[in-house]
């Protein structure tokens, strides 16, 4: 019954993520090739809550999990890295293909859920996992997530995770449970980054705790290396999002 349910939620939010997509990130940041010429001009722009961690990357095979619009991934490309994507998304496949070719890069843009990621042959294929806000929240089975993960890192690849903070998350956020510790799932809109747009539609999520997510990912075979919290966009006084970095054991 819990496979059932997982994957009943895992076909909603895909759904969701293919309902005007790609003319919602048209609205949000105007054409792939408006962007792109943003992006070429300044690509560490898009990298800056990531390069802190990153160090050298020319040459480094990149996988960006979940990886959306592609605006990070193709930021990376544009930096020397050689990039894969996996998302489940076709209108974000959509609108990351033509921002590469715009950029005059190339992406490799796998249309896939994440949990079945093995099936991409892409086995301990990358140097570094990059998981950037709005991720997790996804998942029911954070180590079951986390271990599919584990399995694409080459021997001593590293985990970059920039995710939102369980704090803003779970009780700041106006569509989160206003309880740290609820477990069950939350129905609410699918993220529109055009705040004036129309709805996109339902997601169902799942909200963790710092201790679920850091322990998920030990018990998936990574050494945490370490763990910062970065303060809120708009209230400073409390934590906003943070950075987890982990290598394979």
């Amino acid at each position: 019954m819990a496979a059932e349910a997982s994957d009943k939620t895992t076909e909603t939010n895909r759904l969701a993520w293919n309902a005007g997509r790609f003319d919602a990130w048209v609205s949000a940041f105007g054409s792939p090739e408006a962007e792109a010429a943003k992006l070429v001009a300044e690509p560490e722009r898009i990298l800056r809550r990531l390069s802190p961690y990153l160090g050298e990357i020319v040459g480094k095979r990149i996988c960006n999990v979940q990886g959306s619009h592609g605006r990070v991934a193709v930021a990376l490309a544009r930096l020397g890295a050689k990039v894969s994507v996996i998302d489940f998304s076709q209108e974000n496949r959509r609108f990351a293909l033509d921002l590469a070719a715009a950029a005059g890069v190339e992406i490799d843009y796998a249309l896939c859920d994440i949990m079945e990621a093995g099936s991409l042959g892409w086995t301990h294929n990358f140097d570094v996992l990059v998981l950037e806000l709005g991720i997790l929240h996804y998942h029911q089975d954070l180590e079951r997530f986390f271990t599919v993960v584990r399995q694409l890192a080459a021997n001593g690849g590293m985990l970059l995770l920039n995710e939102f903070h369980p704090v803003q998350r779970k009780l700041f956020w106006g569509e989160g449970p206003r309880d740290y510790f609820r477990t069950d799932l939350i129905e609410a809109d699918v993220p529109n980054p055009n705040a004036a747009g129309a709805r996109l539609g339902r997601c169902l999520y799942r909200f963790w705790t710092m201790g679920d997510i850091v322990t998920a990912v030990i018990q998936a075979g990574f050494t945490v290396a370490r763990l910062d919290e970065h303060r809120d966009w708009t209230d400073p006084t409390i934590p906003g999002s943070f950075t987890l970095v982990a290598h394979t054991r």
